[in-house]
């Protein structure tokens, strides 16, 4: 995968069209309230141009931040999956991590529903997009919370891996 393919599922998962006066931000994907409850983080496995390892996506800057060069990563979040061989040989794995309290900030305990609802429109930009660009995607819901989390160092409480999914060239 190139990395301007993955720097277009970025845009279409993530992408800031505008900032509001609010503050708040427009983006391509609905959510509720526009609360965009989530952190993007990837582990490349193979994007041309980015070497392997977990970076977090900087939606309002469209970029990528470092977080960790261990070439192994993919391997542990492999293990962390219910079946992980789509994983280890996945080009990039998209995940998404709820910050609860951007949506229950506002929706009190009702936000909770509204995380999993943002979870599927951001994960079906995803499957469209990929789709555009010749890529297979797959959605994982089946991981373990208890080792997934412990590996980004959130608390899995307040802050925990919603939704996961995988591309690659088909």
């Amino acid at each position: 995968m190139s990395l301007n393919e993955l720097s277009w599922l970025l845009w279409c998962t993530q992408g800031v069209k505008q900032v509001t006066e609010r503050p708040s931000t427009l983006r391509t994907v609905p959510s509720a309230g526009a609360r965009h409850p989530f952190e993007t983080y990837l582990i490349v496995n193979r994007v041309d141009g980015l070497k392997p390892g977990l970076y977090q996506f900087l939606a309002t800057k469209h970029k990528l931040l470092i977080i960790d060069l261990d070439e192994t990563l993919i391997d542990k979040y492999s293990s962390a999956n219910w079946s992980s061989g789509m994983l280890s040989k996945c080009a990039v794995i998209f995940i998404w991590v709820a910050i609860s309290k951007r949506m229950t900030y506002k929706y009190g305990n009702r936000g909770f529903r509204y995380l999993h609802l943002d979870a599927g429109h951001v994960c079906q930009n995803l499957y469209l997009a990929s789709e555009v660009i010749e890529c297979g995607s797959c959605a994982v819901g089946g991981f373990y919370d208890d080792y997934v989390n412990p590996l980004l160092n959130i608390d899995g409480e307040e802050n925990f891996v919603i939704y996961m999914a995988t591309v690659g060239k088909k």
